[in-house]
């Protein structure tokens, strides 16, 4: 017998990032792994999981209207009941009304909350009998937009200030959705045409992307991990938008590269592609952990002459030595990926206002090493000017020594760039559809 049900897996795993800040897909595969669900449960729970997580401040809204208690109030697993409840009512067509109503009252005695099953079988039965209509959103323009896409309003204020309506709104639209899951078919072991071979005889549906050179988009995978493909290191799990970071380096046969902020390794993979494996990647990262996550995905993939290092990108390690390209990808609020890692939208605004001053110690640090006419790449997975063009520039008026560098060909492509000067780009998710991104490049002049 499983140890819990799918939608008590989901709710025991919303408690835990909801209450402690824990990273989603980490929280939700420790609660699978002890839950002894099947595999259709499994998916269920996870589909539970993450539309609830996305949708928690439209979800929260619809509570709101029907309870006499505020939702920071509520029992936590009260609400994450409500939540899952609400989400299966609005959003899932395949789960009866009937049942999800009967399911959460259920819950709340599986969750020893049974004192609120009354309270929560009058919620949404009064929902239901509003037939499931949104209410009505009080409030200025950021409020409503705030309750539709279940985003902060201080985060659509940046985004309207800084890309503009149209831009804004397909950010927010795409936030919901499922996020492409690309790959980076291991060139140094296999051709881009029998990679997709093998992965469509093992029931994976390949498309094969037109823009970048060994990028394929993934399909109807189950559990990657456990293919042949996978384990004969045939490829590797990595965004398009990172692999167009990793390309911005441009790096040469022989050359030495540092990947100052390395993990999970996926760049400095393919670093090593771009350079038939010879020459020399300092993968580096200050967790052991991590460290050894490269190690074993280097190893998978037979790159041997990526080198994982356990080192501090703020502190200045002269035994490194020297380097023609430098990536410095570094840590970043994460705006850019809020539709695979939905808890980091709701971050308050204060929790990041550090981050610049870390992102300028690294990129000042890491930035020693680069040879003369030596590349340098800053990058982040964000869409906040601040952590993005604040860092560059400022950077650049301060270091005379290093100029704007052109992006290569394809990653103006996918930006849509005519300027073959640009040097700098914010990737949005509607444009090449990818995570969001950053990517600056300088070069090293004296």
């Amino acid at each position: 017998m499983p140890e819990y049900t799918a939608r008590q897996a989901a709710v025991q795993a919303l408690m835990k990032v909801n209450g402690e800040g824990g990273y989603s897909n980490l929280v939700l595969n420790e609660t699978l792994k002890k839950s002894g669900l099947s595999p259709v449960d499994t998916s269920f729970a996870s589909r539970l999981f993450y539309g609830a997580l996305e949708r928690k401040l439209t979800l929260d809204h619809i509570i709101g209207a029907y309870s006499k208690k505020p939702v920071s109030k509520l029992t936590p697993a009260v609400a994450e009941i409500l939540r899952i409840s609400l989400y299966q009512m609005l959003y899932l067509d395949n789960v009866p009304d009937a049942a999800a109503v009967d399911e959460a009252v259920k819950l709340t005695r599986r969750m020893k909350v049974s004192s609120a099953s009354g309270f929560v079988n009058a919620v949404l039965r009064s929902f239901l009998r509003d037939e499931k209509k949104i209410p009505p959103v009080k409030g200025n323009r950021l409020r409503k937009l705030e309750v539709r896409y279940s985003c902060p309003q201080w985060i659509i204020r940046e985004l309207l200030e800084n890309y503009g309506e149209e831009a804004t709104i397909a950010t927010l639209e795409r936030s919901l959705d499922r996020p492409p899951l690309y790959a980076r078919v291991n060139t140094t072991r296999i051709s881009v045409a029998d990679c997709v071979r093998e992965l469509e005889q093992e029931g994976v549906q390949v498309q094969v992307d037109e823009q970048l050179e060994g990028c394929i988009q993934l399909f109807d995978t189950a559990s990657l991990e456990k293919l042949q493909s996978f384990e004969k290191g045939l490829f590797y799990i990595q965004d398009k938008s990172s692999q167009l970071c990793a390309c911005s380096l441009q790096a040469q046969q022989g050359q030495r590269v540092l990947d100052s902020c390395a993990a999970p390794g996926s760049k400095s993979f393919s670093v090593a592609q771009q350079m038939n494996k010879e020459g020399e990647i300092i993968s580096c990262d200050i967790f052991e952990e991590k460290i050894r996550k490269i190690s074993s995905g280097a190893q998978r993939l037979g790159l041997s002459c990526v080198h994982p290092q356990l080192c501090d990108a703020t502190q200045f390690t002269p035994a490194l030595g020297s380097f023609d390209r430098v990536l410095c990808d570094a840590p970043c609020s994460g705006l850019g990926i809020i539709a695979r890692k939905p808890e980091i939208k709701y971050k308050k605004a204060e929790e990041l206002r550090q981050l610049p001053a870390l992102q300028t110690k690294i990129l000042e640090n890491v930035s020693r090493y680069l040879k003369v006419e030596g590349v340098l790449v800053y990058s982040t997975c964000t869409l906040l000017r601040e952590e993005n063009d604040g860092v560059v520039e400022a950077f650049l008026q301060q270091h005379p020594e290093f100029v704007p560098c052109p992006l290569p060909k394809q990653v103006r492509e996918a930006a849509q760039l005519a300027d073959p000067d640009a040097w700098k780009v914010t990737l949005l998710a509607q444009m090449a559809d990818t995570d969001g991104f950053f990517i600056a490049c300088m070069k090293k002049v004296r």
